[in-house]
């Protein structure tokens, strides 16, 4: 039996049933169970542009999922993109929440369903794990059950694309000085200048990063770039969490003008597993005891790609990531054929670590 989120009280069960549904998983991360409640409860009461569902069997529940409509920039139509995919390993189950959102899907006239996605942020995971569950997931990537893969394709998906995470290589003295070789030859050859966010003058820096995100040739292919609104939200909401030094932007020196720029988060997730999902831990946990970061966005204005500003960026940043006890990194999830990033990164010992996959069906065939 399918159910509807129609209450609080539902979207409590919603949430929660990850938990109980990954009990015994050893690689397994909740989410911030406050910021979620949050951020669902405004999406689905308030705003009213998602909806979730719950499969029952026996009065318990024993699957999830989140839908929503939104346009698409790569087939030019409204698309339904479903996120929040979470079901026992039985097919039957799975296929009752699909079979929900086709019903929904046709009295909404749209025809193609893809997922696992979160269109409200293109960045945040995309996409079903299917190589990769020996350890445990980053911030901002997803992680799921083996089987999900058979499922999916027994139901008649097939891959759109597939997402990549990278090891960005060991950060460490060798690869250290490798990069400020490159990154001081960079910078004399392309005369530019690298700096880390002013915080103090955070206005200046979020129209540079605007001015960069609308001028780069991006991976945003379900969405346009963040209005400046939207960015200043993000800051806000990320504030705690973001490091000054782990934040770099590029400059021409002549004109000033932003042409790039680069953010890393440490692996916070380190410490979320520690406080099993509550946030409110959060002050009272050792924030040195992380040893990984993410690599979470890297733009380059058109002009200026293929001109090694990335090292330069990474350089001063993979500084500041060794003084703060960081001795890994991983470089995000990027499209499979991000040949460049891919050849950037193996060249100071990077390699594929995890792989996902985004899912595909056109409910007409």
């Amino acid at each position: 039996m399918i159910k509807l989120v129609e209450t609080k009280q539902q979207l409590k069960k919603f949430i929660q049933f990850s938990s109980k549904h990954y009990q015994n998983d050893p690689h397994y991360i909740p989410p911030i169970f406050y910021i979620l409640g949050k951020e669902l409860k405004s999406l689905i009461f308030k705003k009213k542009t998602y909806k979730a569902i719950l499969a029952y069997q026996d009065d318990q529940i024993v699957g999830r999922i989140l839908f929503t409509y939104d346009m698409s920039k790569h087939k030019h139509e409204k698309v339904c993109y479903f996120s929040m995919f979470e079901a026992i390993d039985d097919l039957n189950v799975s296929k009752s929440l699909f079979d929900y959102i086709y019903q929904d899907m046709k009295n909404n006239h749209v025809t193609f369903l893809e997922g696992t996605f979160t269109p409200y942020d293109p960045d945040t995971r995309r996409g079903i794990l299917i190589e990769g569950f020996d350890s445990d997931p980053s911030l901002f990537t997803s992680y799921n059950k083996t089987y999900y893969q058979t499922h999916f394709e027994q139901l008649g998906f097939n891959k759109v694309f597939d997402t990549l995470l990278l090891d960005g290589g060991g950060i460490n003295k060798k690869n250290e000085a490798l990069l400020k070789k490159l990154s001081e030859y960079t910078i004399a050859s392309q005369h530019i200048k690298v700096e880390y966010l002013n915080i103090k003058k955070i206005d200046h820096e979020i129209d540079d990063i605007y001015q960069i995100l609308n001028e780069a040739n991006n991976e945003i292919i379900y969405q346009e770039p963040p209005t400046k609104a939207m960015l200043f939200q993000t800051f806000k909401q990320l504030k705690s969490f973001i490091n000054p030094y782990f934040v770099t932007i590029a400059r021409e020196i002549e004109t000033n003008r932003p042409i790039g720029f680069a953010l890393i988060l440490p692996d916070y997730n380190q410490l979320i597993k520690k406080a099993k999902g509550h946030i409110f831990l959060f002050p009272f946990m050792k924030k040195k005891s992380i040893d990984q970061a993410l690599g979470k966005l890297q733009y380059i204005i058109p002009k200026y790609q293929d001109k090694g500003i990335i090292t330069s960026m990474y350089y001063m940043q993979i500084v500041q990531l060794r003084k703060h006890g960081i001795t890994s990194i991983e470089m995000g999830t990027m499209m499979e054929d991000n040949y460049k990033s891919f050849h950037h990164f193996s060249r100071f010992g990077g390699e594929l670590k995890k792989t996902y996959r985004i899912y595909g069906k056109d409910i007409t065939k």
